[in-house]
């Protein structure tokens, strides 16, 4: 027998789209995994299910993970040494090329272009080294500023005052995204210039601390 996996209607054998729903037919049919929520568990007042239901009304915002500047410095030299390998050799040639020294089966104005094409891969590979060498000075700056926060953070005893106003009976997934984000406000609050990938990371580690 064979399933809709939209519909969950049942179909006989030989059948192997579901002129319903336009998809094809499985084998197996995946049951949706439920949550277990306590008896004794209470709502807050203001739960609205229908708007769990109908879901976000907007897409949210993709937020890049955090990497640290010694992974950014790491990865701009790398760009870096690939413009510059790739534009020398290619000015090279194509200089050769332009001089007669090389035989190319392209017209002059076309090595033109392609010379001026590995000059800007010149630059750009220029660019990306001092670029590079500002990640570099910067990384004690934002090693810096994370120890500051996080120093904040205990020596103010906020680790503890972030989830005292949760319940603790939730299931462990609510509990974990409201402290999460009791968490993120209290850094949010103090630390307003905070990057959001920084952000996100110190509010991960924070609440995995306990």
């Amino acid at each position: 027998m064979a399933w809709c996996p939209k519909c969950k209607n049942e179909y006989r054998e030989g059948i192997t789209h579901c002129p319903d729903c336009d998809v094809d037919l499985v084998e197996v049919l995946l049951q949706e995994e439920s949550v277990e929520v306590p008896e004794d568990y209470e709502f807050p007042k203001d739960f609205d299910p229908s708007a769990i239901l109908e879901g976000p009304k907007e897409k949210p915002a993709l937020v890049k993970p955090y990497r640290s500047p010694e992974e950014r410095y790491a990865d701009m030299r790398s760009s870096a040494w690939t413009f510059l390998s790739v534009g020398s050799v290619g000015f090279v040639v194509m200089l050769l090329a332009l001089m007669g020294i090389l035989s190319f089966p392209f017209h002059d104005f076309a090595l033109i272009v392609m010379l001026l094409l590995f000059i800007a891969f010149l630059i750009v590979g220029i660019l990306s080294f001092q670029n590079a060498k500002k990640l570099k000075s910067m990384a004690s700056i934002e090693h810096a500023f994370i120890e500051r926060i996080t120093d904040w953070y205990h020596s103010e005893g906020l680790h503890l005052e972030a989830v005292t106003a949760l319940d603790a009976t939730m299931p462990e997934e609510l509990f974990y995204l409201q402290k999460y984000e009791a968490v993120s406000n209290l850094i949010q609050e103090h630390f307003p210039d905070i990057s959001e990938e920084l952000l996100n990371k110190l509010a991960s580690d924070f609440c995995e601390e306990e």
